[in-house]
């Protein structure tokens, strides 16, 4: 497996993948989450984007970007990750997580900010044991399958891992 930066011919794929991964179970976001055009026009706009590859097939992407559009907050970044379900618990999540990690490091930023539905338990797992810690709930944020769901904000501070 190769983790690096999409290219424009690996949007179809990616755009294959976070459809197929983005559910009402895991995201507030409308579905079908992503097309070729908003992809583009993310990537044109600042989102920056890395694929994990395995035998010329996309199967992990992590999309990132600053978390506030102001200079005060241009140390915070926030991502979005989605590998295949058939690929997940092989540590394709984990490796695209750590690429970013070192990334967003060199690109000056130093706390990563991640959104969890409150009832994505195996995210929310997942990004515990890379070392994220709650930083806030925000109750009933969402309202999915006639539920209201809590908005969990996880964070990770860059500076104490690679400093």
């Amino acid at each position: 497996m190769k983790i690096r930066p999409m290219l424009l011919t690996d949007v179809d794929q990616v755009v294959q993948l976070e459809n197929k991964t983005w559910t009402s179970e895991n995201t507030p976001g409308l579905i079908p989450v992503t097309s070729k055009e908003k992809i583009i026009t993310d990537f044109e706009n600042g989102t920056h984007f890395l694929v994990a590859e395995e035998n010329q097939v996309i199967i992990g992407v992590l999309d990132y970007r600053p978390y506030y559009p102001f200079p005060s907050g241009r140390h915070i970044v926030t991502f979005g990750i989605a590998v295949f379900r058939e690929k997940r618990g092989q540590g394709i999540g984990r490796q695209l997580i750590e690429e970013f990690f070192k990334v967003a490091q060199a690109d000056d930023f130093q706390k990563v900010l991640i959104h969890v539905l409150s009832t994505n338990l195996k995210a929310i797992a997942f990004y515990e044991k890379l070392g994220f810690h709650l930083e806030a709930r925000l109750p009933k944020q969402f309202y999915i399958d006639k539920n209201y769901i809590d908005d969990l904000i996880f964070s990770y501070y860059l500076e104490e891992t690679y400093a």
